[in-house]
This record gives structure tokens, sequence and C-alpha cells, in this order.
């Protein structure tokens, strides 16, 4: 009778023991919170349609034809009006593309624009299919920008038509 008593909780302890095991829930990779974090901020900026006030720092975008096909964008962050730190942006824009649109701090390191210091500015740089004269090019472009000041974060919006 005791043999059968060991059997069967030896028998419960190997079928519970391996459920438990089962039930834990996967780990999430820095590959798919970063592509995460990179939706999150696309959906974000579709959304919105005005430019945050009071950017403490310039935004700017150029852009130039390229080739006979495809225009490259700048999009130039810089003249920091205070020390800004763990820099995460992207900028996204209305035409149709195969490529992923340019950011900064989400699949690599945050930056840092500190007046005086390097680097002076940030710049994403991103390309669009535009067959026609650079003077018919008609595009909105927008940016997300999500930083420190002082250890308080902030997220600020930048609207504009080319």
């Amino acid at each position: 009778m005791k043999k059968i008593f060991i059997v069967i909780v030896l028998f419960l302890f190997l079928t519970l023991g391996c459920t438990l095991n089962d039930t834990k829930t996967p780990s999430i990779s820095k590959e798919e919170t970063e592509k995460k974090e990179y939706i999150k901020y696309v959906k974000k900026l579709k959304s919105v349609s005005d430019s945050s006030n009071d950017i403490p720092f310039d935004i700017n975008i150029e852009y130039d034809k390229l080739t006979d096909e495809e225009i490259q964008y700048q999009v130039v962050i810089d003249n920091p009006k205070d020390k800004i730190t763990d820099i995460k942006a992207i900028a996204i824009h209305d035409k149709q593309t195969d490529d992923v649109f340019p950011s900064i701090g989400i699949f690599d390191d945050s930056v840092n624009l500190i007046l005086g210091e390097k680097p002076e500015g940030i710049v994403l740089v991103g390309y669009i299919p535009f067959e026609d004269k650079l003077e018919k090019f008609d595009c909105e472009f927008k940016v997300l920008v999500s930083y420190k000041i002082n250890d308080n974060e902030y997220t600020s919006y930048f609207v504009t038509k080319k």
C-alpha cells in the first residue's frame, strides 16, 4: 500500500511539475519590442494633424530630386533651447513607399542634444518615389520626437506640407 501511495505521489508530482513549467509566458524579444514601439509611433503620427506649441528645438525638412525617379528628404532636428536627452524620433509622410520611415532611438540608441556639444543636430533621411518635376512635389510630413528635459518626459509633433 505504501509503495502504491509513493508511486501516485511521484506521478502527480511529475505531471503537475511539467504542466507548471509549460504555462510560462514566452519572453518578448528586443526586436519585437522595438517593432511594436515603431508601429505605435507611426499609428500615433497618422492621427496627428497639428504641430505642438513650444517645441524646444528646431525641426526643418529639406528635400532634393535625387534621380529622375526619387526624392531624398532630410528631417533636421537641431538648435536645442535646453539640455534635451533620451531623444527618439520618427518622420512619416503621406506618399506611397516601400521603405520604412526614418527614425532614431527606436532600433538604435537614443541621442542627446546639448547646446555646444556634439552631435549638434539629428538628421533623419528618407526617400520617396517621384517622377515629376520637383516644383510639382506635394507632400505632408509628420515628425514625432520623444525626449526628456530634467528627467521629465515629453513628446512633440511637427506637421508641415511641402
